[in-house]
């Protein structure tokens, strides 16, 4: 039994997410802001409670954990530098020397989003781009739309490059993304992947295991997934990943 902490457990994706886990015999620990909420919707589950950026909180919460999940986004006027991307920081600053396996929901059209998409998709990218390059064992998921499958499309199209137009419209239930997580841990073949998600005619998956043993690896020390166009430069993006990446070297020693 691993022990799974799971940033954004109360989300539309993390309540679906922790109960996965659970069934599939994980202890997991829902790091969440407020424990009432927790437990309405996640009900029996371990809590941690703390904010993303109170350090000390979330450093005791991931401590000694075999993997963090983090299925989180943001909400509301919350801007997404400080949630979709501000997360990963935290959770590598949290970890510190530890090595858990790292499981990132992010989203299909990250490298090339545009219009009103485009801000909080190059900021899930640059959160991809951080923990690649912390060298942590991870696996990064690219989803596309919640929950607006057609009938009968529960089998899962596993895709790698990014071309998908953000405005296709390609979707995914949020069990697939579940069950995506879940062999996401129990697969070592998936560690060092990237790939998206969508909902596919036919039957559920029931060999993740072989499926994802199929995708190409992202190549070590490279800060895109194996098949994303490698730009932007690391010099031409915000000046906040190029402080992280640097607090990140010099940790690293």
């Amino acid at each position: 039994m691993a022990r799974v902490v799971v940033i954004g457990a109360t989300g539309s994706v993390g309540r679906v997410v922790v109960p996965a886990l659970t069934a599939a015999g994980h202890h997991v620990v829902a790091y969440v802001r407020d424990p009432a909420r927790a437990s309405a919707l996640l009900g029996e589950v371990t809590v941690a409670v703390g904010d993303l950026d109170d350090q000390p909180a979330l450093a005791a919460a991931v401590g000694g954990a075999d993997a963090v999940v983090m299925v989180h986004g943001a909400a509301g006027s919350t801007p997404p530098e400080e949630v979709d991307y501000g997360a990963v920081p935290a959770v590598l600053r949290a970890v510190g020397a530890a090595r858990p396996h790292v499981v990132l929901m992010t989203s299909m059209a990250v490298t090339h989003a545009s219009g009103s998409w485009r801000e909080a998709m190059h900021w899930k990218r640059r959160g991809e781009r951080l923990l690649r390059a912390s060298g942590l064992p991870a696996t990064v998921i690219r989803p596309g739309w919640f929950d607006l499958e057609p009938e009968g499309h529960r089998a899962v199209a596993l895709e790698q490059g990014d071309r998908t137009p953000v405005d296709s419209r390609r979707p995914v239930a949020r069990a697939q993304i579940a069950d995506a997580v879940v062999a996401s841990l129990a697969c070592p073949a998936v560690v060092g992947v990237t790939f998206e998600l969508f909902a596919a005619p036919g039957e559920p998956e029931r060999d993740w295991c072989a499926r994802l043993a199929g995708l190409v690896r992202d190549e070590p020390g490279s800060l895109d997934a194996a098949l994303d166009p490698r730009e932007p430069a690391l010099a031409d993006e915000p000046a906040r990943l190029r402080r992280d990446m640097e607090d990140l070297r010099r940790r690293r020693g």
